[in-house]
């Protein structure tokens, strides 16, 4: 535990109080609603892009629900903008406004950096001096987020209000014990949001070195070869689940997908398992593609599974692959009609082993940092969990 935190200790279970909290804080927490000790109001926006274009286009951030969304914990990046015209039916929102969306992605929540507008599909609020305080109130809206998206629930089109926001009850510690709790949350998102970007700036890395590889030994003018000639397939009827009733234990079999899911679950069956050592797993309809080096099992028939011939390394053909980045609107299978006639560039088994050594260690830096990413949240589901009522 750091020196940051050994303060924060268990309390036992009685009273209106955390199951952790800071030690120098010892009173009860107070239910209140959340129009009590905050200032909520609707965004405003009279028009819609195709009723009045002259609306837009101009100086004033006009934030949607996606950027909301996309936002990590403040807001700073926008998709839209106003016009003068366009900011006189609207209203711009002052920084350190939690906005909040209540259609769509309900329950979304980004503070504002800047100063912006948003439609009425987002809710803005202002904590009371002395009352609340606005990170305090985002990390009680990224804890409770289910039970408020369930408050929207049998419209028939879900979504909140301005009304039922207002009246939502939370338990409140004093403003003292909030600015602390927040604070300390909001070192964990620092945290959180600089790992992401580690992981962003790898991801870039890995794409810019494969593509410049993969360009300057097609430059070479090594001679091509057909995918064919290089690689077997294998269906992967052998290897389907019987259940699709996956587990989180990931001691079992893993169930995977080439698309971004990857691994589905994990299940407890000791046959139909794929054992045989690396290969690719190909979607036939989509063509994803992944790189595994375990036994698994899949769930859809439209895997194509592929593996190397003597003489070809197969880490270097999924670059490759990646690097071609297949792609079809056609809802048909492509791997026997479109890519096994294809032709690559296969350089010499030395330089296909350089190539994707490289890259490996480019992948296991990826691994390490997003496995520490991964404890973060973690860590903060756990404090979520633990440090509110």
């Amino acid at each position: 535990m750091t020196e940051k935190n050994k303060s924060i200790r268990n309390f036992p279970n009685s009273g209106n109080v955390p199951k952790l909290r800071f030690s120098e804080f010892t009173e009860d927490w107070e239910k209140r609603k959340l129009g009590e000790v905050a200032e909520i109001g609707r965004g405003k926006s009279k028009h819609r892009p195709r009723d009045a274009e002259f609306l837009y286009g101009g100086n004033f951030p006009f934030i949607q629900t996606g950027d909301i969304r996309k936002a990590d914990l403040y807001l700073t990046e926008f998709t839209q903008t106003y016009s003068d015209a366009g900011l006189k039916q609207s209203k711009l929102w002052n920084e350190n406004t939690l906005c909040i969306t209540i259609a769509a992605n309900i329950a979304e929540t980004a503070i504002l950096k800047i100063k912006a507008c948003f439609p009425d599909s987002v809710i803005g609020l202002i904590p009371k001096e002395n009352k609340t305080l606005v990170l305090f109130v985002k990390h009680l809206f990224d804890k409770f987020k289910i039970e408020i998206q369930n408050l929207s629930q049998g419209a028939a089109q879900d979504n909140l209000n301005q009304e039922k926001l207002s009246k939502i009850e939370f338990s409140f510690p004093e403003i003292n014990e909030q600015e602390k709790i927040a604070t300390f949350l909001s070192h964990i998102d620092e945290r959180i949001i600089s790992q992401k970007k580690i992981i962003e700036v790898l991801r870039t890395l890995k794409i810019q070195t494969r593509n410049k590889l993969i360009i300057k030994i097609i430059k070479d003018d090594y001679e091509p070869l057909l995918i064919k000639d290089i690689l077997t397939y294998e269906q992967p009827t052998k290897y389907i689940v019987t259940s699709t009733d996956y587990s989180s234990d990931k001691t079992l079999i893993p169930v995977l997908t080439a698309n971004k899911a990857f691994i589905l679950g994990y299940i407890d069956e000791n046959f139909g398992i794929y054992d045989k050592g690396n290969c690719i797993i190909l979607d036939d309809f989509t063509m994803d593609l992944k790189y595994v080096d375990f036994s698994f099992k899949v769930k859809s028939s439209a895997i194509k599974i592929l593996t190397a011939k003597e003489g070809v390394n197969l880490k270097y053909i999924f670059e490759y692959f990646s690097f071609l980045n297949f792609s079809s609107s056609e809802h048909k299978r492509h791997y026997i009609s479109e890519i096994e006639p294809m032709s690559v560039v296969l350089p010499p088994l030395e330089i296909q082993n350089k190539i994707a050594n490289y890259l490996s260690k480019i992948d296991e830096k990826l691994k390490t940092e997003s496995e520490i990413y991964d404890l973060f949240i973690q860590q903060k589901k756990y404090l979520l969990a633990n440090l509110f009522v």
